[in-house]
C-alpha cells in the first residue's frame, strides 16, 4: 500500500507543480468582462524582474510575445482597428538551471512566471486588469530540459491570459486572496517607471531594452512562415540591415523597436513615414497590414524600409514611390488571382 501512497504523494507534486492562476484586480470569482480583438500586445518588465533575469538567462520576454501573438492571431483576436492593447507587465520569474531541473525535478523547486495583465482602451485607461501565474515542475530528461520547461511556461501563460481576455477563464485557474480593509490592492505595473522598464510589443515595434539573451530557441512555428505576396525588392544598399540608426524620420523609440523586428520570423515588413511614424507586421500580409497601421498614425504615405532581411529604402522620392506601388498592384494582383508570388533566393556565396 505505501508504493500507492507513494504514488499518490507524487501525482499530488506534478499536478501542483505544472498549473496555472489567474488573479482579478478586485479579487472577483467571475468576470463579466470580454472582448473581441487587441490592437497591440506589449510586453515590459518591473525593474526587480530585470535584476531576477542575471540569473535566470532562459526566460525571454522576446519569447513569451510570440506565444501571445501566435495565440492571439491563431483566434483572429489581433486587429490593428480594435479599441483596445495589452499591456503585460512580468513582475517576477523563477527559472531553475537545467541541471537541477533534470536531476532533481521539482524537488528543486519549481520554474514560474508572474506577471500583470492590464487591457487599455484608446485613451490609454485601464478597462480589465488581472495576475496570471504559471509554474512548471516536472524534471528528469524528458521533462527537465530548458525548452521543454520554458515553451510550457510561455504558453501556459499565453493560454490564460487569452482565456481571462476572452471570457472563458475556468473557476478552477481563479484565484482568490484575503486583503485588508484598509490596503487596497495596487497594480504593480503602474509603480514602474517607464523609462526603466524593459519593453516589447508585438506588431507595433517596441521601446526596447536587450539587457540580457535567451538560450531557449523559438519553437519550429515561429521560424517557418508563409511567403510575401508581392516580390521582394533587392537590398538597396542604404544602410546595413542592423544598423537602426540609419532610420531616417523616426525617433528612438521606433529605432529601439527595430531591434526587436530583427528577432521576428520572415515574412516580415518595418515601414516608416517622413512624419515619424512606422509599423512593422509579420506574416503573408504583412506589408499591407504595416502600411496600415502607419499610415493611420500618418498625415503622409509610408513606405518600407526593411523587407525580411534586406533594407529596400530608397532615397530617391520617385524611385521610393515606384517601388510601394510596384508591390502594391502585385498584392492586388495576387488576391484577384488567388496566388502567391513567391520569389526564390539563391543560396548564400561560400566564403
Amino acid at each position: 500500500m505505501w508504493k500507492y501512497g507513494v504514488s499518490i504523494l507524487l501525482s499530488i507534486f506534478v499536478l501542483c507543480g505544472c498549473a496555472g492562476t489567474v488573479h482579478r484586480e478586485n479579487n472577483a470569482l467571475k468576470s463579466d468582462f470580454a472582448l473581441d480583438s487587441v490592437a497591440e500586445v506589449e510586453i515590459r518588465m518591473t525593474d526587480e524582474a530585470q535584476k531576477l533575469q542575471t540569473n535566470n538567462t532562459q526566460f525571454s520576454t522576446k519569447d513569451l510575445l510570440g506565444y501571445l501573438e501566435r495565440k492571439l492571431d491563431g483566434q483572429s483576436l489581433l486587429k490593428s482597428d480594435s479599441s483596445y492593447r495589452l499591456q503585460v507587465t512580468i513582475t517576477r520569474f523563477r527559472i531553475r538551471s537545467a541541471l537541477s531541473a533534470v536531476m532533481w525535478g521539482i524537488m528543486a523547486g519549481t520554474d514560474s512566471v508572474d506577471g500583470t495583465v492590464q487591457v487599455l482602451n484608446r485613451d490609454g485607461k485601464p478597462v480589465h486588469s488581472f495576475d496570471v501565474s504559471a509554474s512548471y515542475g516536472l524534471g528528469g530528461w524528458g521533462g527537465g530540459q530548458d525548452g521543454t520547461r520554458m515553451n510550457w511556461l510561455y504558453g501556459k501563460f499565453a493560454e490564460l491570459t487569452i482565456a481571462e481576455l476572452t471570457g472563458k477563464t475556468e473557476a478552477t485557474n481563479v484565484k482568490r486572496e484575503k486583503q485588508d480593509a484598509g490596503q487596497p490592492r495596487v497594480v504593480r505595473a503602474r509603480q514602474q517607471d517607464e523609462g526603466n522598464a524593459l519593453v516589447a510589443t508585438a506588431r507595433e515595434g517596441s521601446t526596447t531594452k536587450l539587457t540580457g539573451t535567451s538560450k531557449t530557441e523559438r519553437p519550429a512555428a515561429a521560424r517557418a512562415g508563409a511567403k510575401h505576396n508581392f516580390t521582394v525588392p533587392e537590398d538597396s544598399s542604404f544602410a546595413p540591415l542592423g544598423n537602426a540608426d540609419a532610420i531616417p524620420y523616426v525617433n528612438q523609440r521606433a529605432k529601439e523597436s527595430y531591434a526587436l523586428y530583427l528577432t521576428r520570423p520572415n515574412p516580415r515588413v518595418y515601414v516608416i513615414a517622413a512624419g515619424g511614424a512606422w509599423a512593422y507586421r509579420i506574416g503573408k500580409d504583412a506589408l499591407s497590414n504595416a502600411l496600415a497601421v502607419c499610415e493611420s498614425k500618418s498625415k503622409g504615405t509610408c513606405y518600407p524600409y526593411a523587407i525580411d532581411d534586406h533594407v529596400v529604402w530608397q532615397s530617391d522620392d520617385l524611385a521610393r514611390e515606384a517601388m510601394r506601388k510596384k508591390m502594391l498592384e502585385e498584392i492586388l494582383a495576387s488576391q484577384n488571382a488567388g496566388t502567391t508570388i513567391q520569389k526564390v533566393q539563391a543560396p548564400p556565396a561560400e566564403k
